[in-house]
């Protein structure tokens, strides 16, 4: 690192020799005879100090280093003085906002001492400065990242509401929706994994009386017990190893705002016991502390697996799945309401295309035909991601099978109905294909319900709601 720069301005060369002699082995000194030849040195070199004796032929010291002061206020001023004129002094150090003084004669562990001193000011000035310019940068960008996922939030919600669809099913899962905004009710999310569970979750958080407040969301199957507890309880500096500082956990950081749990079904037993004690009591103690912290979030919880079975195996707490299933909303598969196909990936076409800087697309209706004969085993994210998929894929403007990912053409051939194809109204076409896939899986099936819905992927009240909308008979 290079050595910190000092100015020195004597007309005396005995004392300027005598001063660079002193110092030149810690710092680098360049020297002037007065201030008018100090002028042009300044004005092309970083400063760290500036020594000037006070009695000099022309500029006085006090008024070279009042110039000092304005052309860089960060330098540190130190001013030679023979006077005993206290008032002089006094005078000097008003006029050229001195830091320091040193009297003629001088010590060399006084000038030492002195000089360390105000280089070292000097440091601490431009370092502070730094760090605040640094601070006001970060700020900025996390402003900047703030507004961001305001707007991702808006944007998601704005997708929930755009993305409600024409399937019955869908239409009930939003009433079921609408009817907890209001309360601070733990609700449960049921469902496969990508059916937008964290986007229910999500519009519950942003529609309701804690809107303001913040939304959390938090993947129990990501981390593994002794990370998960201190991300969602918090710990204390020394609480264990790399517990360098204290924590505040994600628990206390959605004060007066929601919790999601997602993935809770992965929670080691342990785990499971800490978040029922928490949602009895409505305390966290953070790991290693002793005092306990009320807080007040809502819980809203989600899983794909079968709770109730876990709780027969005794791999998931009886009392809090009560705890957690307070309102517990089934959100239904994509291969469940297929009606919501043609909606979806309008929807998605146009945020990619903006996305990519692309066009969007003209769907053909053969590309379509292939998109409802699939049964996106990955729910709506997977379509999501063949959208884009096929976005990138697209020629000439237009979307056709072959632009799709290679499963989606392949699971799909087999089902694609020519009615479909030939139909005149969409909806009356993707109904039409329903009803084929319904009918032939029935007869393959014997008539039987629940051997027909297995075949076609549904649940058992799901191939019901299919088989009343449609007037289908076929025994239980």
């Amino acid at each position: 690192m290079s050595r910190p720069l000092i100015l020195l301005v004597d007309d005396e060369p005995a004392i300027l020799s005598s001063l660079a002699r002193a110092l030149e082995g810690e710092y680098e000194c360049l020297t002037a005879p007065n201030a008018v030849a100090a002028h042009s040195l300044f004005e092309h070199s970083d400063l760290a100090c500036v020594i000037s004796d006070q009695r000099m032929p022309g500029e006085s010291g006090a008024e070279f280093l009042a110039w000092v002061r304005q052309q860089s206020p960060d330098t540190s001023r130190i001013l030679l003085t023979g006077y005993s004129d206290f008032d002089s002094l006094v005078t000097a150090i008003n006029e050229g906002g001195i830091h320091h003084f040193l009297p003629k004669p001088w010590e060399p562990a006084q000038l030492e001492a002195v000089v360390r001193q105000g280089v070292e000011m000097f440091r601490l000035i431009r370092e502070n400065k730094r760090l605040e310019s640094e601070l006001r940068g970060r700020n900025q960008m996390l402003e900047r990242e703030n507004l961001d996922l305001k707007a991702d939030v808006f944007r998601e919600y704005e997708a929930f509401k755009t993305l409600a669809g024409v399937s019955p099913s869908l239409q009930e899962l939003k009433r079921k929706l609408q009817s907890l905004l209001t309360t601070q009710t733990t609700v449960l999310l049921l469902g496969e994994s990508g059916t937008g569970k964290e986007l229910c979750a999500r519009a519950l958080h942003f529609n309701g009386p804690r809107r303001d407040k913040p939304f959390v969301a938090q993947n129990c199957a990501a981390l593994p017990d002794s990370i998960l507890e201190s991300e969602l309880f918090g710990h204390i500096k020394g609480a264990f190893t790399h517990a360098t500082e204290n924590r505040t956990g994600i628990l206390e950081a959605a004060q007066g705002g929601t919790l999601f749990l997602d993935e809770v079904g992965d929670m080691s037993l342990s785990m499971q016991a800490r978040l029922l004690r928490f949602l009895q009591e409505g305390v966290v103690t953070p790991v290693g502390a002793r005092s306990e912290r009320r807080v007040d979030v809502r819980v809203i919880a989600a899983t794909h697996r079968d709770l109730e079975a876990m709780v027969a195996e005794k791999t998931f707490r009886e009392d809090l799945f009560y705890r957690l299933s307070v309102v517990p909303v089934h959100i239904p598969p994509l291969r469940e309401r297929r009606e919501d196909i043609p909606v979806l990936l309008r929807h998605f076409l146009a945020i990619k295309a903006k996305k990519l800087s692309l066009p969007t697309p003209e769907v053909s209706l053969e590309a379509l035909t292939v998109a409802v004969a699939y049964s996106f085993p990955g729910n709506v994210r997977e379509l999501e991601n063949a959208i884009e998929h096929a976005l990138v894929m697209t020629e000439e403007n237009r979307l056709l099978p072959e632009h799709w990912p290679e499963r989606m053409q392949r699971n799909s051939t087999s089902m694609i109905s020519t009615s479909f194809v030939s139909g005149n109204n969409l909806e009356d076409a993707v109904a039409q294909l329903e009803r084929d896939w319904i009918q032939k899986a029935l007869e393959e099936s014997g008539n039987n319900i629940s051997k027909a819905a297995r075949l076609l992927g549904l649940s058992r009240q799901g191939l019901h709601n299919k088989l009343s909308r449609y007037g289908i008979k076929a025994e239980a």
